[in-house]
Formats: C-alpha cells, sequence, structure tokens
C-alpha cells in the first residue's frame, strides 16, 4: 500500500486531498515537526531536505507536493481528475498548478514569516510588503481566470484546483484571501467538498 508521509497543515495536505478525492487505500505517516522527525537519518532516507510531503509506493518513492498529486491523478486517470493528454484542458491544467506553487505559494511564505510566524527581531516588513503585493497581482490573475468559471478548467473539478485550493487555504490563514472576492468564493465551493472536509478538519 501507497504511504503519504504529512504533516498537517503543511503542503502534505495537497497530496492527501488528491488522494482522499480518488479514495485510493493509502497509510498515513505523520512526520513530527515539533519532535523533529523530519531531521532523523532514516526519514532523510525517504526525503533528503527533511521535508513533507513525501510519497512511497512498492515502484518508487517522491517528493514535492504538486509532482505527486500529478503523479497519482494520472496513475488513476480513469477518475477523471486529469484532463487527456495532449489537449488544451492539460495545458490548462499544468499552467495553473505550477503557477499554484512558483508563483503563489512564495509570496504567502514570505508573508506568513513576516508578519506571523518569525520573532519579531527578525522580520523584515520589505519582504513582507513585496509579497503582499505579488499576492495581489496573483489574485487579480486568477480572479479573472476564474470569472463566470466554477472552477480552473470551467465547470470541472480538477487536480489544478487542489493545488491552488491549498494555496487558498493558505491565503485564507494569512488574511489575504479576503480582499479577492472570485476568489473568496471559489474557496468556499471547494470546502464543500467531502475530501476537503475530511483533510483540512483536522
Amino acid at each position: 500500500m501507497a504511504e503519504l508521509f504529512e504533516f498537517p497543515p503543511t503542503r502534505s495536505n495537497r497530496a492527501k486531498w488528491a488522494l482522499e478525492e480518488l479514495g485510493v487505500d493509502y497509510t498515513s505517516r505523520l512526520v513530527s515537526f515539533p519532535k523533529q522527525e523530519h531531521h532523523s537519518v532514516e526519514y532523510k532516507t525517504i526525503h533528503p531536505l527533511g521535508r513533507v510531503p513525501a510519497y512511497r509506493t512498492d515502484s518508487y518513492t517522491m517528493w514535492e507536493s504538486v509532482a505527486i498529486v500529478l503523479q497519482i491523478l494520472d496513475e488513476y486517470s480513469d477518475r477523471g481528475l486529469a484532463p487527456a493528454m495532449g489537449t488544451p484542458e492539460r495545458a490548462a491544467y499544468y499552467q495553473w498548478s505550477v503557477f499554484s506553487c512558483a508563483e503563489l505559494d512564495p509570496s504567502l511564505l514570505d508573508v506568513m514569516k513576516h508578519s506571523m510566524h518569525l520573532p519579531e527581531d527578525q522580520r523584515v516588513a520589505e519582504i513582507e510588503r513585496r509579497g503582499r503585493q505579488r499576492f495581489t497581482a496573483c489574485g487579480a490573475v486568477l480572479s479573472t481566470a476564474l470569472h463566470h468559471r466554477d472552477y480552473l478548467l470551467g465547470t470541472r473539478f480538477s487536480g489544478a484546483d487542489i493545488v491552488l485550493g491549498y494555496s487558498c487555504n493558505w491565503a485564507a490563514y494569512t488574511g489575504m484571501l479576503e480582499n479577492h472576492p472570485a476568489l473568496v468564493a471559489y474557496y468556499e465551493r471547494l470546502q464543500q467538498r467531502p475530501a476537503f472536509q475530511r483533510v483540512f478538519s483536522n
């Protein structure tokens, strides 16, 4: 059985959400950050940087939350959460998945660290300001993309929504989502999904 090495509410929730949407069997392996288990020699044989998530099957081990989502949805392509290869929908699916982790996540991390998590004497206001500025620009792009759409690919929920949905969860935590009504409405739709509720209720 596949194993997901996770520590909620980190980006391991992306991989867990995908697994829950698919309804496949997997074993959750909690990697305790407070206990420093992610720095153990044993865990670093699974993820050499000591981060989560990691995903292990009988055939392979991989990490990076978005890569795991894309991989497992392809393995269960009959479930319909990934568009067919070579289609325009697949192009958009790739674009928004990478956009979420490459554009949104770094700005969210900067804001979270420099307004909430770092000791006050280590916070840099300029880094926080630039993070908020980048997120605002990205939020405007997403709001346009979601205009009159339920999901990123139209009426069809896909793995791209799992990837972006996690970023929206993070943005809600930092208080930045509320400035983008289209994203708020989109995130509210995602929150109604039973798989989302199973993952994020903890």
